[in-house]
């Protein structure tokens, strides 16, 4: 059977309005902590495959096989599924939609948190734009969050909600990480002669620096020392040179984040991002079971 060139998917394209991108996330729960992604009834319609793979079509015993059109849409969905579960998103929290951000509680945080939305849909847009080349916009980078506030405000949960969005309608990674204890030790020992991580902090970097989508959450938990502040100045700098939509979390007002690296980082912050101070009640405070 004649494939294309490598990269290209020869199945047939099926016409889809805009808002169905040919699958969909359904929440129903069968097994494991997750829903499921489907393909959406339009693209359902044209599968004449039953959905094994390699996804092709015999027309007749004697004819030589043809791709099902369903074939693009399936190889999406198995992509997605890849990129969710290797974003670095925790389990619990992989596949949270904004549907599941709660804004139901009283108080500030729900406009807010409906402002969110609304920019969140516009970066997805956005997002589209930028694949296809096309729009008023579509050479403009997609800017990010540096969102502040109080432990308990949702900053944390939104970075997963926006990063879950972000990969599912685009098609294209996105990672998760926390600046923890845990994130400098790993990165010290990809550095470090003796450990069998050895070389691989210019590729663990680089990813960071170029990955279409980053959270950086829990910014200010850092020692900043000399060599850790080095370390953020480089992966936010190379994020601000290749214009990569970040969100960063802290607990901390982005006027403290002056002083670090003689204001480097907080000059390439408040160009890549929303600056967003969230005053609302702590979530989890609200939701604590006592016995």
């Amino acid at each position: 059977m004649n494939d294309s060139s490598p990269g290209t998917d020869p199945s047939p394209r099926i016409e889809l309005p805009g808002n169905d991108p040919g699958y969909f996330y359904d929440p129903r729960v069968t097994a494991g902590l997750h829903g499921e992604i489907r393909l959406s009834p339009r693209v359902e319609k044209h599968c004449g495959c039953g959905g094994r793979p390699p996804y092709q079509i015999f027309r007749r015993p004697d004819a030589e096989p043809i791709w099902c059109p369903c074939r693009r849409y399936r190889s999406k969905v198995q992509e997605i599924s890849r990129l969710i579960g290797n974003s670095g998103i925790p389990g619990p929290f992989r596949y949270k939609f904004l549907d599941d951000f709660d804004e139901n509680y009283e108080g500030k945080a729900a406009n807010l948190k409906r402002q969110l939305r609304t920019q969140i849909k516009s970066a997805r847009r956005l997002n589209t734009s930028h694949q296809r080349g096309t729009g008023a916009n579509a050479n403009q980078p997609l800017k990010g969050y540096f969102l502040s506030g109080k432990p308990g405000v949702g900053k944390t949960y939104f970075s997963y909600v926006a990063l879950n969005e972000l990969i599912f309608h685009s098609g294209r990674p996105g990672k998760f990480i926390s600046l923890s204890k845990t994130f400098f030790q790993t990165l010290r020992f990809a550095f470090d002669e003796n450990s069998p991580m050895h070389g691989k902090s210019e590729a663990f970097l680089r990813t960071l620096g170029n990955v279409p989508f980053l959270v950086i959450d829990d910014f200010g938990v850092q020692r900043n020392t000399e060599w850790e502040l080095e370390m953020l100045y480089n992966l936010v700098d190379t994020r601000y040179a290749n214009r990569r939509f970040t969100i960063v979390t802290t607990n901390q007002d982005i006027e403290n984040v002056k002083d670090l690296a003689d204001g480097r980082i907080y000059s390439r912050f408040i160009e890549m991002c929303y600056i967003v101070r969230i005053h609302a009640p702590d979530y989890r405070e609200q939701h604590k079971h006592e016995l």
